[in-house]
């Protein structure tokens, strides 16, 4: 029984979840076109995550080109614990990301693991913009500190490294997001200030197969892993 609702949560998580992107995500029309030298700023969103509240990795790099990815958590699955960030094995473009449905290998050296993000919010800056923000991501995975639920998580670690480059994601009403659960991040953002949408701005992944490279498949309960059914 517990683990038919659990089930049925999940479907209802992704169906919400996808409905937004689906509503939100700009045609081609709608694109504005970055100029030459300009940056990517990504949240990615792995929904099944922490008993479907979500996980939010940050993504970084060059129009075009590879990505960094900042990937705070722990591994506890007490309310407060040492903070790790996670990263990329192999730097993949954002086209690769969509190419793969949303699949990475992400982890530390001896420690790498698939995992799946569902959707992502795209945008676009300038330079001095992203090096304000990739400053304050750098300085977390130097100092990673202590992980906290509820004051400093994945998500608020996100919000913290793009208001250091003067980002800030803004709701329907033109209130600035508040919010520590990224599941309703991801459906409650409605634009961007000091950023531009890049493209499609909210895309979907879907789940597909993970990869045949012999690593775990992280599953959504902190500190452990399965393969997912």
């Amino acid at each position: 029984m517990v683990h038919s609702l659990k089930e049925a949560e999940t479907r209802e998580t992704l169906r919400r979840c996808h409905a937004n992107q689906q509503r939100e995500a700009l045609l081609p029309a709608a694109w504005t076109k970055p100029p030459a030298n300009s940056y990517n700023v990504f949240l990615l969103f792995n929904l099944e995550a922490a008993w479907d509240e979500g996980h939010c990795i940050l993504a970084l790099g060059p129009v075009g080109g590879p990505l960094q990815t900042y990937s705070y958590y722990r591994h506890s699955s007490q309310l407060e614990a040492p903070g790790i960030m996670a990263d990329l094995r192999e730097p993949m473009t954002f086209a690769e990301l969509q190419e793969r449905s949303g699949w990475i290998v992400h982890g530390q050296p001896g420690n790498w693991w698939n995992e799946h993000v569902n959707c992502a919010i795209a945008l676009w800056c300038d330079e001095v913009t992203f090096r304000a923000v990739q400053a304050c991501a750098e300085d977390r995975r130097a100092h990673t500190g202590t992980y906290n639920l509820i004051t400093y998580n994945c998500l608020t670690f996100c919000d913290e490294a793009l208001a250091a480059g003067g980002i800030h994601l803004l709701t329907e009403s033109g209130r600035e997001l508040h919010t520590i659960v990224p599941k309703d991040a991801f459906r409650d953002v409605d634009r961007v200030e000091g950023a531009h949408p890049f493209e499609a701005w909210k895309y979907w992944f879907p789940l597909g197969e993970p990869p045949s490279n012999g690593l775990r498949t992280i599953q959504d309960v902190p500190g452990t892993d399965k393969p997912l059914e």
